[in-house]
């Protein structure tokens, strides 16, 4: 489909934003979505994603469908439409009571920008309701999460290649990422059913983060690392860890230092997620210790550093972390602890939900004997994540090809963790070695690169002047209690 609507963008940038001019890359990708077409954008962290699917349809009119990963991510995009006045947006996901589901579904015609998730978009009922309605693009939010996650963690995301393909009149498809390797390029048109989609591919080099690398021997020069210099420098930042203990371990031991600190984990309740993401937005702490569940789209502009208790399991998944710092424009630091050791940690974490073969020939043969596949997966000790991948490859391939695209994914993951041993073992300068991950080389060198180029990193961070009391962080159930002044006494 290829339209041609007449339609100032400078002007509907102005009325519907207030700003006068689009950022580097956001305006061809607007056109392309206006004329029809399936396009993939791939900005850097910062650079304005939202706005590539927030403005065409205020010209095309109708509802845009955005299918996000996670849903703090898609919590946050929903908050940042309603604080600019948008009233006609929702949310479908998991977080709906089942009267609020049923309130938006009755209204589904009346929303301009709708939200779910892939897992959400497959349930049958909501599929059905959701294709009734005049869509004018789809929006396949952090696309890089369709190879990044799908083929080994969310095959929800894969399932969208038949949800698109059961569509009668398939709208346009927008595909938004930071970071895309040429395979995941390929694996995103692919699965997105994407006909010649217009690419729109930019270098991810943030140049107003300088990258430091530091060597120590293990877990515990890292924890007195991490101590030593977060009482010395203030945040605001992010602590990458690779484990929920991990991220609870920290938090612990920085509020012991009187810095205000929380953990943010997939093991945490809901409403708990929800509420650190909102007290770290708006100032109220200065450290999250995060697995990887956090971070994706959370616009904090003022985020000033990004640390790494361990090695990222892929280029991808380091680049858009640190892309998390420095959106306001201001110089930031992303800071990767490396010990020897890691490279077997990560490879052993990133391999760890992913059956063996000799596991998917268990249950194929379970299955084959007539025993239900969530008996099975019980009887062979799989994750709920284990099985959803095991049940998805099963379908698709059959029992023999699943077991091998088990070996296949394993092998794939530790391939990216090895290119991360060689970024964080080699030579030179750290910018252009991370960027040469990707096949870029650095558009510019920055006066403050990397610790490979010489890095005072003391030029960069604020020293901390007085210790902030940490004793007063509540959890969300004591917050709302404190609001309304929630008192035993009369």
């Amino acid at each position: 489909m290829d339209m041609t609507i007449p339609v100032n963008l400078d002007s509907l940038l102005k009325q519907v934003t207030g700003f006068d001019e689009f950022r580097a890359g956001q305006e061809e990708v607007i056109r392309s979505v206006i004329r029809g077409r399936d396009t993939i954008a791939v900005l850097p962290t910062g650079a304005g994603k939202s706005l590539c699917y927030q403005l065409p349809v205020h010209a095309l009119g109708g509802t845009v469908l955005i299918v996000s990963p996670l849903l703090s991510l898609m919590e946050d995009q929903v908050a940042q439409l309603k604080m600019q006045g948008e009233k006609r947006v929702a949310a479908l996901n998991s977080f709906l009571a089942p009267k609020e589901r049923a309130e938006v579904l009755a209204n589904l015609g009346s929303y301009r920008f709708l939200f779910t998730s892939p897992e959400m978009l497959v349930q049958p009922h909501i599929s059905k309701r959701i294709k009734q309605l005049r869509i004018a693009y789809i929006v396949a939010d952090e696309a890089h999460c369709i190879s990044q996650w799908g083929f080994d963690f969310r095959p929800d995301y894969l399932r969208m290649r038949d949800w698109l393909g059961n569509m009668e009149d398939r709208p346009p498809v927008l595909a938004l990422t930071a970071t895309a390797s040429e395979k995941a390029i390929r694996d995103i048109a692919d699965y997105l059913l994407m006909e010649q989609p217009e690419l729109f591919i930019h270098t991810p080099d943030r140049p107003n983060i300088a990258m430091e690398l530091i060597r120590l021997s293990g877990r515990e020069e890292k924890t007195e690392w991490l101590l030593d210099h977060l009482s010395q420098w203030k945040g605001p930042g992010i602590i990458y860890v690779q484990s929920r203990k991990r991220a609870e371990e920290l938090a612990g031991l920085l509020r012991s230092r009187q810095i205000v600190a929380a953990a943010f984990h997939a093991g945490m309740e809901g409403e708990d997620r929800i509420l650190v993401q909102q007290q770290f937005l708006n100032g109220e702490l200065e450290w999250i210790c995060a697995t990887n569940a956090f971070g994706m789209g959370i616009n904090k502009p003022d985020i000033r550093w990004i640390v790494h208790d361990h090695l990222p399991s892929s280029a991808a998944q380091y680049i858009q972390e640190i892309g998390r710092s420095g959106r306001d424009g201001r110089q930031s630091l992303a800071t990767l602890l490396y010990s020897e050791g890691d490279a077997d940690t990560a490879a052993f974490i990133a391999t760890d939900d992913l059956p063996e073969p000799e596991t998917v020939h268990f249950i194929g043969k379970c299955v084959a004997e007539g025993m239900d596949i969530r008996e099975a997966g019980e009887r062979a000790g799989l994750s709920e994540t284990a099985l959803r991948v095991v049940s998805y490859w099963m379908d698709r391939l059959g029992t023999e090809q699943a077991a091998i695209q088990m070996d296949r994914l394993a092998d794939t993951k530790r391939e990216e963790i090895f290119s991360m041993v060689r970024f964080a073992e080699g030579a030179g300068c750290l910018r252009s070695r991370a960027l040469g991950l990707f096949g870029y080389s650095p558009t510019v060198r920055p006066a403050l690169c990397c610790s490979e180029c010489g890095l005072d990193s003391s030029r960069i961070l604020i020293g901390r002047t007085a210790a902030r009391n940490s004793s007063g962080l509540l959890g969300w159930r004591e917050r709302i209690n404190s609001l309304f002044v929630v008192s035993g006494e009369e």
